[in-house]
């Protein structure tokens, strides 16, 4: 296939798309990153708590109020634990092309691609992950987003059975 438009062109396009796709993979490394870390800041402070409350006998002091902070603790924790699973789940997208395609395919095909036609048919696959990777990455985000709201959900739960322990 002879390529009709620059080939300076192609380059620059499969240059962009090579950095668009490392882009999204970073991404996913840092959601994931960063579920992991609300993950365990979650378990920390609920298994905080748990020792607390169950230290010097106060479980037999819990009322109506703690068991509902319970409630809503371990909601909030499961909702964040829903959360890192769904970002943690393989994901569809590919970051990579495969070197044995490149080669089998297109330097050694026939006939054998040149060095523009590469750059064309690169880039090309390359737009096309990225955009089906954004699909994927925006619902790992917004997954992400929603284990952030449960914290606050498991720590309003600790801090009421914490509190009415106390009260006794």
């Amino acid at each position: 296939m002879a390529v009709i438009g620059d080939p300076d062109g192609y380059r620059l396009a499969y240059e962009a798309g090579l950095h668009a796709v490392a882009e999204q993979a970073s991404t996913l490394r840092e959601t994931r990153d960063r579920a992991g870390a609300l993950l365990s800041v979650a378990a920390v402070s609920g298994g905080l708590a748990a020792g607390l409350y169950f230290t010097d006998d106060r479980s037999a002091a819990i009322g109506p109020l703690g068991v509902l902070g319970v409630v809503v603790a371990v909601l909030g924790f499961f909702g964040i634990v829903l959360a890192t699973v769904m970002i943690w789940r393989p994901m569809e997208g590919q970051f990579v092309h495969d070197a044995g395609v490149i080669v089998g395919s297109y330097l050694e095909g026939d006939p054998p691609a040149d060095l523009p036609e590469l750059h064309r048919e690169l880039a090309l696959w390359l737009g096309d992950q990225a955009d089906f990777n954004r699909g994927q990455l925006s619902e790992r985000l917004k997954w992400f987003n929603r284990g952030l709201l449960f914290l606050p959900v498991e720590v309003v739960g600790v801090i009421v059975v914490l509190g009415d322990a106390a009260r006794g």
